[in-house]
């Protein structure tokens, strides 16, 4: 698949089928990919990833989120048997600059899972309740300053596959 196909393509799921998992070869090049990310100052150090495929975490996750937005339990991950959760370190070189980072590191996963056949969403809500809870984090093997501050999740969809969709300028956009 080209560059352009894949990002015209990838679209975010919202109902995988836990059931089915994705190879840990495929998993390794998605990974790979968000490695190749563009990092603020190459700070590359200032970045950790946790690829998550236990059932037990996920759902650990999604209680801790549910008890601190004050709301019934739900899937926060959608279904997905695979989260990649991307921490920084709790100081950077200049503030936010973890947020920017984190979503490039992302956007390759997602471009690239695409690719490889994998459906995929973005997660923050889940991440952000996640963050508050250290005991959850050093479970995960998430280093102690550092925190998570976005996630992928993927997985296939119960839907079927993406259908491609034409690129076009869809957001404000101005030509100087």
């Amino acid at each position: 698949m080209q560059t352009l196909e894949a990002i015209a393509k990838r679209k975010s799921t919202r109902n995988f089928d836990p059931n089915k998992s994705v190879p840990d070869a495929v998993i390794d090049t998605i990974v790979k990919a968000g490695c190749q990310a563009p990092i603020g100052g190459n700070q590359r150090d200032s970045l950790h990833l946790t690829v998550c495929r236990s059932k037990d975490i996920l759902d650990a996750i999604n209680q801790s989120t549910a008890a601190a937005m004050k709301i019934e339990p739900r899937d926060f991950f959608y279904g997905a048997p695979v989260v990649v959760f991307v921490s920084a370190a709790n100081k950077q070189m200049a503030p936010g600059v973890e947020y920017a980072n984190a979503a490039c590191v992302i956007e390759n996963m997602l471009i690239a899972a695409t690719d490889a056949g994998v459906d995929n969403i973005y997660l923050w809500g889940a991440v952000q309740a996640l963050a508050k809870n250290t005991e959850l984090c050093a479970k995960m093997g998430i280093p102690e300053d550092f925190r998570p501050v976005s996630a992928a999740a993927l997985g296939y969809s119960l839907s079927g596959a993406a259908q491609p969709r034409e690129l076009s300028v869809s957001l404000s956009a101005n030509y100087i």
